[in-house]
């Protein structure tokens, strides 16, 4: 696998760029038995889950931002991602400064792509005008998708036919499509304008628009939601003209999927604004969200119905990725490296886990059976016992 270990750290010091050279900047699927594993090289790689041996890779020509997602559509079992990078051509970046021109993130291959399971062949190719980061989702033969031309966009799972297309002139940057209300609605975020949008899954009729007041910076297209039922709740950064220059807050939202009535927003906190992806990906479980900020380094539970806050706990660095609940623990992966294993009823921590091949941006770990796979900014993937991240805790 590709690693931070072949690079001359002379040539290369940035550790951000080493993450966009060959890290895995998102979470992946495992499947029955197999690890499938976005690249920012490009590639796709399938991998053994028992042992991590190699089972094929294929290029996508573009960098790997979108978790794979696996489906059977008929009688064979394909896997879809997104190719596409964060880059704006000099005719897009001089758009920012024209009032209501539509900006176009990315550049070189910006396309979804549909690869056989079993051995990595390209199916086929549907390519787009802007980038194809955020991660779609499937629904009733339906790869759905937000990307960064403005538009979001429904495709025939089985042959790459484009069945609709929706225009929201936001671009989204790494937004990913949250199903809502039993598929019927899909969520997600844009920017420039920056705003948070519900669409039918059936026809692309957009069925409302919400801009959060204060929202601030990429934060509308970087966010991705999480569902129960009909209530979507995702993260915002917003900034008040009493916040000092450089610094943001972090908001959490709950929307009605159906109507785009803001149920309730809590602001959890301030501080220092992050350079990147500047929310965390929540969890829903139980009736309880559990998310990080990657402003406050804080990890909270949050009541689904009020916004009441349970609990919360500092931790040693930032987090972007949605926490795994497994039993009574929260895992929570942070940019340092540090793996959390926190009490899901108080927020106690329980374990670290010190990871020592690099740290964690947005990518969601993935827990099956007894083992936590997760892929780090080093471009390590990793197959943890989940024991060892527990420690103690683990009885």
């Amino acid at each position: 696998m590709p690693g931070a270990k072949g690079i001359d750290r002379k040539v290369v010091r940035s550790t951000t760029t080493i993450r966009d050279l060959v890290g895995f900047p998102i979470g992946v699927s495992v499947v029955d038995g197999v690890v499938y594993a976005p690249n920012d090289d490009g590639h796709l790689y399938a991998l053994r889950a028992t042992n991590g041996a190699l089972l094929w890779s294929s290029n996508a020509y573009n960098q790997l931002m979108t978790t794979p997602i696996v489906v059977a559509v008929g009688n064979q079992k394909m896997v879809y991602v997104g190719a596409g990078n964060s880059v704006f051509s000099y005719s897009q970046a001089k758009r920012f400064g024209v009032a209501g021109a539509r900006v176009i993130r990315g550049t070189d291959v910006s396309a979804i792509e549909a690869f056989d399971a079993k051995n990595g062949e390209l199916r086929w190719v549907y390519h787009t005008k802007g980038e194809d980061m955020p991660t779609p989702v499937y629904i009733d033969g339906k790869i759905i998708f937000g990307n960064g031309d403005g538009h979001i966009y429904a495709l025939s799972a089985d042959s790459g036919t484009l069945l609709w297309k929706s225009d929201i002139r936001s671009f989204v940057s790494m937004s990913s499509a949250t199903p809502a209300d039993d598929g019927k609605v899909v969520v997600m975020g844009g920017t420039h304008p920056s705003a948070i949008y519900g669409v039918s899954s059936t026809t692309g009729k957009i069925l409302w628009k919400v801009h959060p007041r204060d929202i601030f910076s990429s934060s509308g297209g970087d966010g991705t939601w999480a569902a129960q039922g009909r209530v979507v709740v995702g993260q915002i950064e917003v900034h008040h003209h009493r916040q000092a220059a450089g610094t943001s807050a972090s908001e959490e939202l709950a929307i009605d999927a159906e109507n785009g009535h803001v149920i309730w927003s809590k602001e959890l906190g301030s501080g220092k604004t992050p350079p990147r992806n500047k929310d965390a990906v929540p969890t829903i479980a139980d009736g309880v969200i559990y998310t990080g900020s990657p402003v406050t380094h804080e990890e909270y539970a949050i009541d689904v119905g009020s916004g009441d806050i349970l609990w919360r706990t500092h931790l040693a660095a930032g987090m972007k990725s949605a926490p795994v609940v497994v039993g009574g623990h929260v895992i929570q992966a942070l940019g340092n490296g540090d793996i959390y294993a926190l009490d899901r009823k108080t927020g106690a921590t329980e374990h670290v886990y010190h990871n020592r091949c690099g740290g964690f941006g947005p990518q969601n770990g993935v827990v099956i059976g007894n083992t936590y796979f997760i892929g780090s900014n080093a471009g390590c993937m990793e197959a943890i016992p989940v024991p060892d991240i527990l420690g103690a805790a683990a009885g």
